[in-house]
């Protein structure tokens, strides 16, 4: 996973920098953020959540890695499919908080709230509704 986790960085760093954005690593120890990127009038925090599409139907972010979802925060899933271009979907974390049951979930796990996380599943006939954050749809709200 750590071969796509560098692999995921690096294209997203790519892509915000070709959408005119700067993208820095983030600069303090707050968990939950990977990246600060600047726009033209606001600032924005990213979570990577790198993703094997062949190996894996889904992707769990846990609840203690990203924090409380905030409208400045958002997830960048990048997905991998072996020979094709990765897919890069921007999710405000806010979309975590009202989870659809189709393509994303809350999942709480009681006491053992290390264990809670929001899933993001990616399937053929979820693709529809994930389409809507792709980076080409919501790099708009970057700038």
């Amino acid at each position: 996973m750590e071969e796509f986790r560098n692999q995921a960085e690096v294209i997203l760093r790519l892509e915000m920098t070709n959408a005119g954005l700067e993208i820095n690593a983030k600069e303090n120890d707050r968990e939950g953020v990977d990246f600060i990127v600047k726009g033209e009038t606001k600032q924005t925090e990213i979570f990577l959540q790198p993703m094997d599409l062949i190996g894996q139907q889904s992707s769990k972010v846990p609840k203690e890695k990203l924090g409380e979802p905030r409208e400045n925060l958002w997830v960048a899933l990048v997905g991998f499919i072996p020979s094709k271009e990765p897919l890069i979907f921007l999710i405000p974390s806010k979309t975590l908080v009202e989870p659809d049951n189709f393509v994303f979930f809350e999942n709480n796990v009681g006491r053992h709230t290390y264990l809670s996380n929001w899933e993001i599943k990616v399937f053929t006939k979820g693709m529809e509704k994930l389409g809507e954050y792709i980076i080409y749809n919501q790099i708009k709200n970057f700038k």
